[in-house]
């Protein structure tokens, strides 16, 4: 399915991420814009990002991601520069969550200083798939899954009581790949306001929850103040009628 550019890909429960050894080259030529644009989402985060290792996708299928790994800052020249993008070839691996509570489902507001698709809702939680997932020859999204829950929001595993890969979203001129993922918690709403008060996290600039009857209604009335592949992780998941 394709709307406004973004396509989302079906994915199996089975679903596995396995790790390719080599990287692609990098085009020399291209060091001085990749470090351009580097330095400028540096000084909009004000100095807060951190040029790890990210998973970049070379091949996508129901049952299974094929990648390797690569720097975040090309991932991060490509996210503005479509064109940028497209030379570098980073298909950016990324895990987002349709967090689900007692209540509804979690939508957080992201930080104007976030390097990709700030100041938007989006479901937490959500974030680049990182080398501290790997396992071997295998790379776990549900361990990333883990990591960025804990941290952006504080909740701890031990809260989950179902969890399964949704759909994969592929994002026009950015090229990242969106890995959502249904997480049910036991938990409301009001408990999971108290945890992230306490942990710190300014992830988010506020935190909202939505009824499952409510979550066609909040879509029209945010329209693209919410990153557009929220909807295909929520019709993915079940939560939004079908058309």
């Amino acid at each position: 399915m394709t709307v406004q550019g973004y396509t989302a890909f079906p994915v199996s429960p089975e679903l596995v991420v396995e790790l390719e050894e080599t990287a692609l080259p990098l085009p020399a030529e291209l060091l001085p814009a990749i470090e351009a644009a580097w330095a400028a989402a540096q000084q909009r985060a004000y100095g807060r990002l951190f040029n790890g290792t990210i998973f970049s996708v070379t091949e996508l299928g129901v049952d299974r991601i094929r990648g390797h790994f690569t720097e975040y800052r090309l991932a991060v020249a490509g996210y503005r520069d479509a064109e940028m993008a497209a030379r570098l070839r980073i298909r950016q691996l990324s895990v987002c969550g349709v967090l689900q509570l007692r209540d509804g489902v979690v939508f957080g507001l992201r930080n104007g200083r976030a390097a990709y698709e700030s100041g938007r809702w989006q479901m937490p939680p959500a974030g680049a798939v990182d080398s501290s997932a790997q396992r071997g020859a295998f790379v776990s999204f549900e361990e990333q899954v883990r990591t960025e829950l804990a941290e952006e929001v504080g909740l701890g595993w031990d809260r989950v009581t179902a969890f399964r890969p949704l759909t994969v979203v592929v994002h026009p001129h950015s090229g990242v790949h969106d890995l959502g993922v249904l997480i049910e918690a036991d938990c409301d709403f009001e408990e999971l306001q108290r945890i992230y008060s306490a942990t710190g996290s300014d992830e988010y600039t506020a935190l909202r929850l939505v009824p499952p009857a409510g979550l066609s209604d909040f879509l029209a009335e945010q329209g693209n103040s919410v990153v557009p592949a929220a909807a295909f992780y929520l019709a993915a998941a079940g939560l939004l009628p079908k058309s």
